[in-house]
């Protein structure tokens, strides 16, 4: 396999850990495509059966009611896959795709994969293990978006977000959300106003809970990322209590 082939695979999370000659077969069946910003990949009356893998940038899959409004239910970055070939759908069922940034992602065909995945099995193993995740992924949300108020939902999205896309900031206290995300994306995803979405960062940043170091970037406190989001001088800031807090 050439050099810039592992470059290649390295940036295709489904096939990680897919040795070849798996991985190489793969590699021979992919299409390239680059998009800008804004620009729409998928649409509903035009479906494509393949799968796609996200190598660089970073897309938003949403539906559109009868009323015009819009609902986010995924945001995808490097090394996520979407698509949809016999047997399942990877979130790819009535959508639209759009580009949130300048994407470069690539895609096989569903008669290509099913062929190769007759003849390497690891690959409908990898393809089982990203629908599972994604199952898994939807029903905590369905979870969320019924039983909790306004800011757990933003919370839980981004703790989702910080599970996928984190990586260390220059404050050991806090991990930067490495996707770019806008309060109107996470307004669209739990099904609040902008306003609503602006309201509860404001509280958050004065808890000291996260922070934005530069615009579409959030950095979040490692005590958010916890099983408890709310540390015990967040809880005692909503029980009036004289708790000493941390952040000045």
């Amino acid at each position: 396999m050439k050099y810039e082939d592992f470059w290649y695979l390295s940036k295709i999370g489904f096939l990680d850990q897919v040795e070849p000659p798996a991985s190489s077969d793969v590699l021979k069946c992919i299409k390239h495509s680059t998009y800008n910003r804004h620009d729409i990949i998928r649409t509903p009356d035009a479906p494509q059966h393949e799968l796609c893998f996200i190598k660089e940038g970073s897309v938003r899959l949403y539906t559109i009611n009868e009323q015009g409004k819009q609902f986010t239910y995924s945001l995808l970055g490097p090394g996520s896959t979407f698509g949809k070939i016999k047997y399942f759908s990877l979130s790819c069922d009535d959508v639209y795709v759009e580009a949130i940034e300048p994407t470069h992602f690539c895609a096989i065909d569903e008669k290509a994969f099913l062929t190769l995945s007759e003849k390497y099995p690891i690959l409908l193993h990898k393809a089982l293990e990203a629908l599972s995740e994604r199952l898994h992924e939807r029903e905590q949300r369905l979870k969320y978006m019924a039983l909790e108020n306004s800011r757990e939902k933003i919370i839980h999205i981004l703790q989702t977000l910080y599970d996928r896309y984190n990586s260390p900031s220059e404050n050991q206290n806090y991990y930067t959300i490495a996707f770019p995300i806008t309060q109107q994306e996470l307004a669209n995803m739990v099904g609040v106003s902008r306003e609503s979405v602006s309201i509860v960062f404001t509280e958050l940043v004065n808890e000291g809970l996260i922070r934005f170091p530069k615009r579409k970037q959030i950095d979040v406190h490692y005590s958010l990322v916890n099983n408890d989001p709310n540390p015990p001088y967040i809880q005692a800031l909503y029980t009036n209590s004289s708790y000493p807090k941390p952040f000045n």
